[in-house]
This record gives C-alpha cells, sequence and structure tokens, in this order.
C-alpha cells in the first residue's frame, strides 16, 4: 500500500482550492532542493571517501558538511514524503480499515502533524536562535545550519 491515499474530487473553489493550488506551487520549491541535496550528498561523500582511502588524504570538512546535507535532506524529504502522502505510518494497519475510516484516520494524521509543528515552532527557534553563537570546527559556519529548526525541538 505504497503511498496509498483515498482520491479525492478537486475542490471547487474557496479556501480548499487555494489550499491545495499552494500546495501544487510548493511541490517544486521542496522536490528540486531536496534532489540537488541528494546529488551534492553523493558527491561529498564519494569525494571524501576517495580523498581519504584512495588518495590517502583526508578532507577534514567533507564529514562535517555531509551530516549538515543530510540534515537538511532528512526535512527536506520529510516534506515531500508528506506532500506525497507517504509519510511514515502504520500502513498494515490502516489498509485493513473501511474506505471512511482511513479518510478520517489521514485527516487525523495531518491534523495531529500539523498541531506537532505548531507545538515545536517555538522552541524550534529558540534552539536555533542559541547556535548562533557556535561554528562549526572544520567548516567555521555558524551551527544553526546545522540545526534545522524542526530538528532543533528533539535534539
Amino acid at each position: 500500500m505504497h503511498g496509498a491515499t483515498l482520491a479525492l474530487p478537486e475542490p471547487a473553489s474557496g479556501w480548499r482550492k487555494a489550499v491545495v493550488n499552494l500546495n501544487r506551487a510548493l511541490k517544486p520549491v521542496v522536490a528540486i532542493p531536496a534532489a540537488l541535496l541528494v546529488v551534492a550528498e553523493v558527491i561529498v561523500l564519494f569525494v571524501g571517501i576517495v580523498s581519504r582511502y584512495v588518495l590517502h588524504t583526508p578532507i577534514v570538512w567533507s564529514d562535517e558538511l555531509a551530516g549538515i546535507l543530510f540534515l537538511w535532506l532528512a526535512m527536506l524529504g520529510s516534506v515531500v514524503a508528506f506532500q506525497r502522502a507517504e509519510h511514515m505510518r502504520m500502513t498494515a494497519i490502516v489498509g485493513m480499515i473501511r474506505p471512511e475510516a482511513r479518510l478520517f484516520l489521514d485527516v487525523f494524521a495531518t491534523t495531529a502533524s500539523f498541531a506537532f509543528l505548531l507545538l515545536v515552532v517555538r522552541p524550534a527557534y529558540e534552539f536555533a536562535a542559541d547556535e548562533v553563537f557556535v561554528t562549526t570546527p572544520a567548516l567555521g559556519i555558524v551551527n544553526t545550519w546545522r540545526a534545522p529548526p524542526c530538528r532543533s525541538a528533539s535534539a
């Protein structure tokens, strides 16, 4: 049951149509940087591995940059998965439920996710603001880049 959701008719007008159009417009804004991050991650890791194990001259900053890229990839990837209705859930159980109940659970899961994001915005912002005073050891950049807002609330 890969990303299976109930096909809902397009909203005719009003705020629902605006939300659908906004989501449709934001898909490439998130998906393109996520795809570029995958490419950058592969390149950085490959160059770091070749440098360390083939040339025997490790690039000090490659592991640090790979970690930062991976965190951002995870954040953007979760947005892409959420937009595609492929976010983590109990698909085995959801697949056994009637379509009407499945629709309710999809709405409930989306509402719960949104409520969680609202709850973590302030602590995430405060954590990221505190990280402005810390710099990464190898790259020497502000540590806020290593603390994306969604991750920082759980750190």
